[in-house]
């Protein structure tokens, strides 16, 4: 199959892009290689995608007329990441999240391709109520930009599902190897193995339903699998990806602390406009997609250090 997967360089992007590699399909891929962490990182995950079945094009998703046009599937994870970005690269938001993911729908209506897969975030829930976030859930009010900007393209998709079949996926804080620089997990890591104080949001009280990047993919080959299916006549739909169990910030710490025998020094900053908890409901993603992460934290982080240690 011909798959077509924008945001590549990106940590799940390339994730998955190695995986569908591997199972033998021809995967092209767009990236800008933005600056919003070290560029660095996102060429060292391309240079491991080499490979006669993958081929990369360096541009803004905005400008992705300029590639080929025969596809069979378009998978869309170029955006720009995070709930907190500097005042001045804001406008990244309406840029590549907005505009840039009108004009990948365009291109799949324009070339008559009638699958998508997008990028979604456990960013367009709120946090007003103490149950797992359920897709059901038709009172979303997201705290941040970024969730807005992933509600939009839930909202938007849904004027072209007579053309295209779409799945969106609202993935809840995926970390691993090569995952993203500014992420908790990440950022305490490096801090706590270079004696740095660790800035810690509302002294650690905040929980976040953690994701291993394994499971994440899997659960983005089985909607893959889910509109290739041509018994199955949903035009729109919309799944959680998460792990179902929300951990404290205090406690992934102190898990880190533990794995690297090693305290921290902590500053607490308070944080406004950012969610208390994220909790993924899975029950439509089990029955729907036979979506069933396997991977626990403690494994996952272990699995991510042994990584780090290599790309130190």
């Amino acid at each position: 199959m011909k798959i077509l997967i924008t945001g590549v360089a990106g940590f799940i992007g390339f994730h998955l892009a190695k995986k569908l590699i591997e199972n033998g399909h021809q995967i092209s891929g767009v990236d800008n290689l933005s600056d919003y962490y070290n560029p660095d990182l996102k060429k060292l995950r391309l240079s491991i995608l080499k490979s006669k079945n993958f081929k990369f094009f360096e541009l803004d998703i905005n400008n992705i007329n300029l590639i080929d046009k025969n596809f069979d599937l378009v998978i869309n994870f170029a955006a720009q990441a995070g709930v907190r970005v500097p005042e001045e690269k804001k406008e990244n938001y309406i840029h590549s999240n907005i505009n840039g993911f009108k004009k990948v729908v365009e291109f799949c209506v324009e070339n008559s391709i009638k699958k998508l897969i997008y990028a979604s975030s456990s960013s367009v829930y709120d946090d007003s109520s103490s149950q797992a976030f359920s897709e059901s859930d038709s009172n979303l009010k997201p705290k941040s930009i970024y969730g807005e900007t992933k509600l939009f393209n839930e909202q938007y998709i849904e004027n072209y599902s007579h053309k295209i079949e779409s799945v969106g996926l609202r993935f809840f804080s995926v970390y691993g190897p090569y995952g993203r620089p500014d992420m908790a997990y990440f950022s305490f890591t490096e801090s706590l193995k270079k004696g740095q104080i660790i800035k810690l949001h509302n002294n650690g009280t905040m929980a976040r339903d953690m994701t291993y990047i394994d499971d994440a993919v899997d659960g983005v080959i089985k909607s893959i699998d889910f509109l290739l299916d041509s018994n199955k006549k949903n035009r729109n739909e919309v799944f959680n990806i998460g792990n179902d169990s929300p951990i404290l910030t205090s406690k992934l710490l102190k898990i880190l602390e533990n794995n690297l025998k090693t305290k921290s020094e902590i500053k607490n900053i308070d944080v406004l406009n950012e969610s208390i908890y994220t909790h993924a409901d899975l029950k439509k993603s089990k029955s729907m997609l036979g979506y069933n992460p396997k991977i626990r934290l403690e494994e996952g982080i272990k699995k991510f250090l042994d990584w780090h240690k290599t790309y130190e």
